[in-house]
């Protein structure tokens, strides 16, 4: 713990004094989330300042200020940057699945530990703790959440055209999807102990031969 009683948080390194050219600002952008990203997940969404982020990215609060007008913003901007990088590396693993089966088992597999063996879990957990009096970290959680039903839904339409298999409302088959997905982790993010690999895609297996059984209905 520092003299504050807060527990110390890394410092990212001395950027350059004076206005960032255009070309630094994506870079700029990145130090702060990251330096946010670190802050809320040793110190906790409330007890985060934007005074603590600024001083962990070594800038001062008015380029913070400039580029992100809340700790609500830094919060959702962290998670785009989740969506951002989950999500293509889903599309752009290997060749084309030939089943909506093993489109839907990359992809659980793939959140799954992503989730879990990354610090998306810290701060997934800090959602859960915290939501009820930060309403838009509950907020932010669900836009990720849809972002999955509409990624889902998209692959669940095209392997219907592929295989012949109508589905009249691809949505509700991708929110039920994801529905399963994110129960199952919620119950396994609050253990001690983290699931492996193996258990992960046991699980998977189980409960894609579920969920594709109710296919004809969709």
């Amino acid at each position: 713990m520092s003299e504050t009683g807060k527990a110390a948080v890394d410092l990212e390194p001395r950027r350059p004094r004076g206005r960032p050219r255009t070309e630094d600002l994506q870079e700029l952008e990145s130090r702060l989330i990251r330096a946010a990203r670190q802050c809320f997940i040793t110190l906790g969404y409330g007890a985060t300042s934007m005074a603590e982020v600024a001083r962990a990215a070594r800038v001062s609060k008015g380029t913070l200020y400039a580029r992100f007008a809340s700790k609500a913003d830094l919060f959702r901007a962290i998670l785009d940057d989740q969506i951002a990088n989950s999500g293509s590396a889903v599309r752009l693993r290997g060749p084309k699945p030939k089943t909506l089966e093993a489109v839907l088992r990359l992809y659980a597999e793939h959140m799954l530990q992503e989730s879990l063996y990354s610090d998306i879990l810290q701060l997934n957990r800090l959602m859960y703790s915290e939501a009820g009096r930060f309403p838009e970290l509950g907020e932010g959680a669900s836009a990720r959440g849809r972002m999955g039903v509409r990624q889902v839904a998209e692959y669940i339409r095209d392997y219907a055209v592929e295989d012949g298999v109508p589905c009249q409302d691809p949505e509700a088959a991708a929110e039920m999807f994801i529905t399963l997905l994110r129960g199952w982790y919620s119950t396994v993010m609050l253990r001690s102990q983290v699931p492996t690999v193996p258990e992960i895609k046991a699980w998977t297996r189980r409960m894609l031969k579920l969920f594709l059984a109710s296919r004809p209905s969709w």
